[in-house]
């Protein structure tokens, strides 16, 4: 979708990313703050030794989290020959970096999911494809890390799950704004004075994202900042943008659903920012075919 002028929203946001803005922007819009677990898992990571067991011991205080590792580390991803039996064996096993995308996705869920959250479950299903897909493109191009864009594949749309549980009408909004060849936020601002890549953002920095993954999240539908220089579009960020149109397409053909008018609209600029062409997505989505597999049957 072409990215109209900006919204007032949008322009206090690109200009200011200071406490007043963010009030004066979502007014009555609660952000959920980070979870503890996050943090202290972050806080962890920032040390020179890590401690593995006391990462264990803040896992195993969350029953749901606990589970999520245990049964991602005996996953297929892993092959591992014998089942690990505990969450501490599971921890060694993930390491640091997987330990945190799992993190991050049970919590987000969790902390996201609302009175909505069966409704939803189309929702979270495509976000982890898109982290997966997300990271496979990174990995593919220089300019990013792997593990940034699965962050940002999994937390770029989450303003929607906060918009959704305040606003009754909101589903309305996205079936309006997925077919329309108007700019996505300018339907959301319309109907709501806000848009979810403002509230992604806000949530993102509450997080502790890395800025440019926060700054990703905000620009995900503007791809003028391709070819016109934007406040902290960074060209870190506009690949990462770049790499989310790409994956939400592979990930909708995967599963069998249609493209959003976005894609028909800015699949030339953004295939041209990365350097491929149209004739690379098979290759590209084949490539991803047997991991996307294993996670639909994994997932049952």
């Amino acid at each position: 979708m072409q990215a109209g002028p900006m919204s007032k929203p949008a322009a206090i946001f690109d200009a200011d990313l200071s406490e007043d803005a963010a009030a004066q922007t979502l007014q009555n819009i609660a952000i959920p703050s980070c979870p503890a677990i996050v943090v202290e898992l972050l806080a962890e990571a920032r040390r020179e030794d890590v401690d593995f067991i006391r990462l264990s011991r803040l896992v195993m205080g969350d029953v749901a989290l606990a589970a999520a590792v245990l049964r991602m580390a005996n996953s297929p991803f892993f092959a591992l020959r014998r089942k690990v039996q505990s969450v501490q064996q599971a921890v060694a096993v993930l390491g640091l970096r997987n330990l945190l995308k799992i993190v991050y996705g049970v919590v987000l869920k969790t902390s996201l999911g609302g009175k909505d959250a069966p409704a939803m479950e189309r929702f979270w299903e495509r976000s982890n494809y898109n982290a997966v897909v997300s990271s496979y493109l990174a990995g593919r191009l220089p300019g990013t890390s792997a593990d940034d864009a699965y962050t940002f594949g999994l937390f770029h749309d989450a303003g929607i799950a906060v918009l959704m549980q305040k606003f009754t009408d909101y589903k309305q909004t996205l079936v309006q704004a997925n077919a329309a060849p108007r700019a996505f936020t300018a339907i959301e601002d319309e109907r709501h004075q806000t848009n979810h890549v403002i509230v992604g953002a806000l949530l993102g920095r509450g997080w502790y994202l890395p800025e440019h993954v926060v700054w990703a999240i905000h620009y995900h539908h503007e791809y003028s900042i391709f070819s016109t220089p934007r406040q902290r579009a960074t060209p870190e960020v506009c690949l990462l943008v770049a790499i989310r149109l790409l994956s939400e397409h592979i990930v909708a053909r995967f599963l069998n659903y249609p493209d959003d008018a976005e894609w028909e609209h800015a699949k030339e600029a953004a295939l041209s920012h990365l350097g491929w062409f149209e004739d690379d997505i098979d290759d590209l989505a084949r490539g991803m075919e047997k991991d996307l597999n294993e996670i639909r049957a994994y997932r049952g």
